[in-house]
């Protein structure tokens, strides 16, 4: 991607101690000749220095005349900030009709604004050095980036003409707008970035190519999707190599299968999963001269003759005590000698479930984890065994008072309750009637019923579960179905609460405050 042509967002010109004011120059009346009046006329001849003095003071006054009564458009700003007309003479300090020289609260608040302006440009420029330095964006992202300049540049002509508000506005939008650009680049670049590299784990050369690609043109620098397109480049080889190591290892030609995994290692050391098939290659070479008294032991096991095979495995351990397979062997053994056992306490566990005697199912469970803590269907029965319990304990619970539901707490709960409830669906034919009560329930409390509420239109009414309703004679309403309570009070009278079931036809409601304190 080349570089983006940075574009001047203020003068180059200007300064922060550029702000200049008008040059002005400052009349000073002359002395007059005679600093004291004659009592009566006196006419006398001037000399020629009072006739120069006489003719500054008619030639300022023109000027000042010129000033006042010339058009505006004849006078216009220098681009240091100073005021001339057109013939160049400069406005007299005294004789100016701007804020300078009679508002100087509206100078401060043109410092102010000034100050402000550049201030969020500061901001924008560090965002354009963080774009343009590092190259950042696609050919859409610089269209846009185009357009957020013309606006940065558009307040620097305003910022040229003294406009600092206008500046302002438009340099807040340019770093809305900037801000909100490089959000867009970052958003893309994380999910380019996220796709690209699970493609990657997963050695999938496409994607990960296109992925990684499209990553960097947005961010062409970045050292990260370099490396991962290096890596990208090397996936067609890599997944060769892989490929040929499996069939390698078809024939069980554990050292040929090795030999590809060591040349994937070479070219791409961060290949995912290079170190499990090394280690189970390993394995298999040290252990291929095992395979027959291992196939032995196995024969024997698969015999019931489980002394052999308990000898065996473990002549085997002697030699290799890291042998998995012999231990996993040994083991077998050991669980083989207790599987007519386990099996018949499985059997009377199952039994004790779908009579949903839970109790009864969690005892055998524990009797045949404390034989093999290990058994699988001990622990998953175990596991299972106490959720039903929690969840049956709850729909029961549930159903023997269904008007708790209102309360948007109890109701939330219980659809949790059904969700795991449900999972264990066709567990026995009593669970399944009994979720399917509950499921009723669950369904019937979360309808909408009309409700109507009667009152004297002087007792403030308040739905505890809910909100307050206020007065009124006639109140309409919605509720989900169960137990609410009402809350009356009205001043000088005792209060009233007043509990209701929610349910399909019921007949109005009333809340009165009735007696007197």
């Amino acid at each position: 991607m080349n570089q983006l042509e940075k574009k001047p967002l203020t003068n180059s010109s200007r300064t922060p101690n550029d702000e200049h004011q008008p040059v002005v120059l400052q009349p000073v009346q002359p002395k007059l000749a005679g600093s004291t009046p004659p009592k009566r006329f006196r006419f006398v001849k001037p000399n020629r220095s009072q006739l120069n003095m006489l003719a500054v003071l008619a030639l300022l006054c023109v000027a000042i005349t010129f000033w006042f009564l010339a058009p505006r458009d004849w006078i216009s700003p220098n681009s240091d900030g100073s005021t001339t007309a057109n013939s160049g003479s400069v406005r007299d300090r005294s004789n100016q009709t701007s804020s300078d020289a009679i508002a100087p609260f509206k100078d401060a608040q043109q410092e102010r604004a000034r100050e402000a302006a550049r201030t969020v440009i500061n901001e924008f420029t560090e965002y354009q050095d963080v774009i343009e330095k590092n190259n950042y964006g696609t050919v859409e992202h610089l269209n846009t980036y185009g357009t957020i300049l013309e606006r940065a540049n558009r307040g620097d002509s305003l910022y040229a003409e003294r406009k600092y508000d206008e500046a302002h506005s438009e340099y807040e939008l340019a770093l809305e707008e900037v801000e909100q650009l490089l959000d867009d680049m970052n958003m893309q670049f994380d999910h380019w970035v996220e796709q690209g590299t699970q493609a990657l784990q997963d050695r999938d050369h496409e994607t990960s190519l296109d992925a990684w690609t499209r990553a960097q043109v947005i961010k062409p620098l970045d050292q990260e999707v370099q490396a991962k397109l290096a890596r990208v480049q090397l996936l067609p080889r890599v997944n060769e190599l892989i490929r040929e190591s499996d069939r390698a290892k078809i024939r069980e030609d554990w050292a040929q299968a090795l030999e590809y995994l060591n040349e994937v290692t070479n070219l791409d050391p961060l290949t995912l999963g290079i170190a499990d098939r090394r280690e189970e290659l390993l394995e298999r070479i040290t252990s291929q001269d095992l395979n027959d008294a291992l196939t032995a032991g196995h024969e024997q096991l698969a015999g019931n003759n489980y002394d052999s095979a308990e000898q065996i495995f473990e002549e085997i351990l002697i030699d290799y005590p890291e042998n998995t397979a012999a231990q996993t062997g040994l083991q077998q053994v050991r669980r083989e000698r207790l599987a007519v056992k386990i099996e018949a306490l499985r059997v009377e566990a199952l039994e004790k479930e779908n009579a949903l005697d839970m109790r009864g199912a969690l005892k055998i469970y524990d009797e045949a984890l404390a034989l093999d803590n290990s058994l699988q269907f001990a622990t998953e029965g175990r596991e299972r065994v106490f959720e039903i319990i929690s969840v049956v304990n709850d729909m029961n619970s549930t159903l023997k008072d269904p008007h708790a539901l209102s309360a948007d707490e109890a109701y939330d709960e219980a659809k949790e309750t059904l969700e795991t409830a449900q999972s264990h669906r066709g567990h026995s034919d009593e669970y399944d009637k009994l979720l399917q009560s509950f499921a009723d329930l669950v369904s019937y409390a979360g309808t909408q019923l009309p409700v109507v509420l009667i009152s004297d239109e002087k007792t403030e009414v308040t739905l505890t579960t809910s909100h307050r309703i206020g007065s009124f004679q006639r109140h309409e309403l919605t509720l989900r179905p169960g137990r609410y309570t009402l809350h009356g009070s009205r001043d000088g009278w005792v209060d009233i609460r007043k509990e209701f079931i929610v349910q399909q036809d019921m007949d109005p409601v009333s809340i009165v405050c009735e007696e007197q304190i």
